[in-house]
């Protein structure tokens, strides 16, 4: 049994050392893998989690006293906040903790996409080099049209830093955003037929899931490129892969997955090669994002302590990352 005094605080995915040692001095951690924290949740006074423990009813149903879920990341479309705020649980979040990797990540891509990079692996003759230094390849990004499909904290950065490369931008959202730099607020189908390059930085929710599909994609530019830092579960691979083979997508960057990680027959696999980037969803993983997600601890405290949270999760549908 736990301290009387001390609330019980499950976690279920990795957080930093300071943030354990944080809550250890607040109660007592008792750290469990993702498939157990159902279980766990019996004796719990807080849960905190990353990505892929599901706080759904089934487990909030096990949850006798909890008090706050904490999400250690943005995107909360593994806990169903409405039902945790229906038992009087508060859900917490760490909302800015890593918008400048993916941002940084998703410029990367784009110019990787476009321009490649040729790295020497060790030392080459005369011949080699400039036979590699032969190789012509891309396009000034200063010639493209970037579209943004959710221009959140995330995907207005990007835009930002296109517009500053010299690229044209394009942005919809679900929201009325106006942005400080020199960008077109459009619909969708406008931004599908006008832009060069796509890149997605919106949550998973009933709107946006598979919303990259054959139908959307047949709207897009020929010879369109693709990039998702976002969620896998807003795009069709299966449609996209088929567009790869077509021609109708050029090129794409994907990130994120559907599912994590992607199984043997994923349809990506099929068609990878120099334009086909696929990455183990990294676009967060620098260590001053990785640590100030786990920040969220300090709303957790808070409310275990009777406090009001610094950034309680949203009441609406979540907005654009």
């Amino acid at each position: 049994m736990a301290e009387a005094s001390k609330p019980v605080i499950v976690v279920s995915e990795p957080l930093s050392d300071r943030a354990l040692e944080y809550l250890r001095r607040h109660g007592e951690v008792r750290q469990v893998p993702p498939e157990a924290a159902a279980d766990a949740v019996a004796e719990a006074d807080a849960l905190v989690v990353r990505t892929y423990t599901q706080v759904d009813e089934a487990l909030l149903a096990r949850a006798a006293r909890l008090k706050v879920v904490g999400r250690a990341g943005v995107a909360l479309e593994n806990i169903d906040v409405a039902a945790c705020r229906a038992r009087g649980i508060e859900v917490v979040h760490t909302p800015a903790a890593n918008t400048l990797a993916v941002v940084d990540f998703t410029i990367g891509l784009l110019i990787q996409l476009n321009r490649r990079f040729w790295p020497i692996a060790g030392p080459v003759t005369a011949e080699q080099f400039h036979a590699a230094r032969a190789q012509a390849f891309g396009c000034f990004l200063a010639d493209r049209t970037l579209g943004i499909i959710g221009c959140g904290r995330i995907g207005s950065r990007v835009g930002r830093a296109a517009a500053a490369l010299g690229m044209t931008v394009l942005y919809n959202d679900i929201l009325d955003i106006n942005v400080d730099y020199p960008a077109e607020a459009v619909d969708k189908p406008a931004l599908y037929s006008r832009s060069d390059i796509i890149s997605i930085h919106v949550p998973a929710t009933p709107l946006t899931v598979k919303m990259i599909n054959a139908e959307t994609i047949a709207q897009f530019k020929p010879g369109a490129q693709f990039i998702n830092t976002a969620r896998g579960q807003c795009v069709n691979y299966r449609d996209l892969a088929d567009a790869i083979r077509s021609g109708q997508v050029s090129a794409c960057a994907i990130d994120c997955h559907d599912p994590e990680p992607p199984p043997p027959d994923y349809p990506m696999f099929a068609v990878m090669g120099e334009n086909v980037i696929l990455t183990p969803h990294v676009a967060a993983r620098v260590p001053a994002a990785m640590e100030g997600m786990s920040d969220v601890v300090f709303d957790v405290v808070r409310v275990l302590a009777g406090e009001a949270p610094e950034y309680p999760a949203p009441i609406e549908a979540a907005p654009s990352d």
